[in-house]
């Protein structure tokens, strides 16, 4: 069995399945089948107030100044009901027409590949000379191997090439054994086939994200082939990008304009991690037809994950600084406007904590351990009230206790700037030291990336 292992390229099976991310990252990779995700995801929802309704289509909608008024229709009663928003968010998939509704095409090579996904049930272990993997390359047979769960259920993925005569119908139970043992490389192993469909590889993005009060995510704005597992991150970073936006002209706390930023900002990092996608498509798998396009230089997954970078948008550039690289290496962060704020061990009220989960959905202030008076400017300041700003100080005898001393480098600051942090994580703006007049600097730092004016 010729395998490499998906979590990391350059990875063998041998080593660890999970590259170590405690330094840049509070929590580990975990795996989690999508049938066990959603009904945490639901019930999440529903504590917060959705209303979550399967087996609803979506009929038709419209939309004007005001919001959007809805057609939708329960299958299983036909009944239809009208309802009305604020603001509606298309996610329908990759086979959904609510992005062509508000008239907004996309872009790319399009369908690129065949593929049969083959569920099956068997008694092997995920495991590789006493190493547990979870997930193979498995160059035998052009395919992957995946371990689903602990239940003894795996998947397998195999490419066919219609233009050669071969076809979904070719994948009975017994060709779909055949390549299984083909691929592990043993002959005596068991598998009861569960079930086989077929899928396409393909390659788009949107025109653009929003039109209007409709905001495009996930597969609806972006299409990526599976290498690298760069396509669900990409439409969570979506969710995440948006949602706080939303909440933020919803309330009150941001005017309109905010929500202009979400195409900005997410859709040059979608074209990117499309672009890393198909160059791991072409690394990892054969083109006969020669359909992909030119492969650009493959980045460690790290970085497009947790150091893709926005050039513009809800945040403040310095002046003379221009974005080279689309991503990052979250080992070495740049602490610049649009890039993801480092992770950093601290100490609060004597409990060991990371940075990211002081931020966690809310903006935050960071200031150096000279930098006391950004934090009583941003105290005494109506806007931040309004925007629910936390304040922390680094020192010895202040709210942050630096355990590694490095929140000047980790932030590019020195220690009497400050840091302003997005709630998605993300840096909105930095001080590199003083300021004569730090109130005022941060009343109009805040006035700009809420476009409290708009």
């Amino acid at each position: 069995m010729r395998a490499k292992n998906l979590a990391d390229p350059n990875v063998s099976l041998g080593e660890q399945a999970w590259p170590d991310m405690n330094d840049i990252s509070p929590t580990t990779a975990a795996e989690c089948e999508q049938d066990r995700l959603e009904p945490i995801l639901k019930a999440n929802a529903e504590r917060h107030g959705a209303d979550v309704r399967f087996n609803t289509e979506l009929m038709d909608f419209v939309q004007d100044a005001q919001g959007i008024t809805a057609r939708i229709r329960d299958q299983a009663t036909q009944a239809e009901e009208t309802v009305y928003a604020s603001y509606l968010i298309i996610a329908d998939g990759v086979n959904g027409n609510s992005r062509e509704k508000i008239g907004v095409g996309r872009h790319g090579p399009g369908v690129l590949q065949h593929w049969m996904n083959v569920i099956f049930e068997t008694d092997m272990e995920p495991v590789v000379n006493g190493q547990y993997f979870t997930a193979a390359l498995l160059q035998d047979i052009n395919g992957t191997l995946v371990p689903r769960d602990d239940s003894g259920r795996w998947s397998m993925s195999v490419q066919y090439f219609p233009d050669h005569g071969e076809g979904p119908e070719d994948f009975n139970d017994e060709h779909c054994l055949q390549l299984i043992r083909a691929g592990v490389g043993r002959e005596d192993v068991k598998a009861r086939i569960v079930d086989a469909r077929k899928w396409e590889v393909a390659a788009y993005v949107a025109d653009r994200f929003s039109e209007g009060r409709a905001f495009i995510i996930g597969d609806a704005a972006h299409v990526m082939p599976p290498t690298g597992g760069l396509g669900g991150n990409t439409g969570i970073h979506d969710a995440h990008n948006l949602a706080w936006k939303l909440a933020s002209v919803i309330n009150g706390s941001a005017g309109p304009r905010l929500l202009d930023t979400y195409d900005s900002e997410r859709r040059p990092v979608a074209e990117h991690t499309l672009a890393q996608a198909l160059s791991r498509l072409q690394a990892w798998f054969k083109d006969p037809n020669k359909k992909l396009p030119p492969a650009v230089k493959i980045v460690e997954d790290k970085n497009v994950i947790f150091g893709y970078v926005y050039p513009s948008g809800a945040l403040i550039n310095e002046k003379g600084f221009s974005t080279i690289e689309a991503f990052e290496d979250p080992r070495m962060p740049s602490g610049c406007p649009g890039s993801r704020a480092a992770h950093l061990v601290v100490e609060r009220n004597g409990e060991r904590l990371s940075t990211i989960d002081i931020c966690n959905g809310h903006w935050v202030l960071f200031a150096g351990p000279s930098g006391g008076k950004w934090v009583e400017a941003a105290r005494g300041l109506h806007l931040s009230s309004k925007l629910g700003l936390n304040c922390y100080q680094f020192g010895p005898d202040e709210d942050l206790q630096d355990i590694d001393n490095c929140w000047s480098s980790a932030y590019g600051v020195s220690e009497e700037g400050a840091i302003l942090i997005r709630p998605d994580g993300f840096i909105a703006w930095r001080a590199h030291g003083a300021s004569a007049q730090p109130k005022t600097n941060l009343q109009n730092v805040l006035a700009l990336l809420t476009f409290q004016n708009s």
